[in-house]
């Protein structure tokens, strides 16, 4: 029987730096604008994002968000703090109660509640540039939000990216290297950058065998072609 989740959580990037930035000082958490079905309705909080997809389903996902990546236990993920998204459309009474709220939600709504909520389906900036719809729903995200977070409530308006909050970029999630279980590069011709990346990370952490970080290494090809 196919499997629809995986016990593997995936963060993708669009370049090898990223990549080697995350492993080297854990995954980066992007000060992000997130859109709720309401128009105009959505909020700004930093955030790690992880899929919970299966290697057999997971070239759509390359194709928005790149094709290098790391997957991590999801035992450790939970550990860390983190959580599934809470998906939710325009129908849904709740969000609508938030919306009418306008900024005055209590504190445990806005650090609690407000940076788990996800649109079930709507518009996406594609890597081309352009916006197309898209049914998030099938990504089954998970998100590490950094405690003591801002989080700006933006009900009635569009967030504005040269806020105090766009400051909050350069949180991390901690990453422990024993937690990975698959470094994703896009093409062979990566190999000679990631070995050498690989050996200065385990020579730094000497729990780390470099040959164990080696066998986690797969292409984009690779797993389309095979799983």
């Amino acid at each position: 029987m196919a499997r629809i989740s995986s016990n593997t959580l995936f963060n993708f990037t669009d370049n090898i730096d990223h990549l080697v930035d995350n492993l080297k000082n854990g995954f980066y958490c992007h000060n992000t604008y997130e859109k709720l079905p309401l128009r105009n309705n959505g909020y700004r909080v930093p955030m790690a994002c992880f899929c919970d997809i299966p290697l057999s389903l997971i070239s759509e996902h390359f194709d928005w968000y790149g094709r290098y990546g790391i997957g991590i236990k999801r035992s450790y993920a939970r550990k860390r703090g983190v959580k599934p998204v809470w998906y939710v459309t325009s129908e849904n009474n709740f969000v609508k109660n938030l919306v009418n709220k306008k900024i005055d939600l209590t504190e445990y709504e806005k650090k609690y509640l407000l940076p788990y909520l996800k649109q079930y389906y709507g518009n996406q900036q594609y890597k081309d540039g352009k916006e197309k719809k898209k049914k998030f729903y099938d990504e089954r995200e998970w998100r590490f939000i950094p405690d003591n977070s801002l989080i700006e409530v933006c009900f009635g308006s569009q967030a504005n990216v040269e806020t105090s909050y766009s400051k909050q970029n350069g949180e991390r999630m901690k990453l422990d290297l024993n937690a990975i279980e698959y470094i994703i590069i896009e093409k062979e011709t990566d190999f000679n950058r990631m070995i050498m990346e690989l050996g200065e990370i385990a020579s730094t952490h000497r729990k780390n065998k470099f040959e164990n970080l080696i066998a986690k290494i797969m292409t984009a090809g690779q797993i389309e072609r095979d799983f």
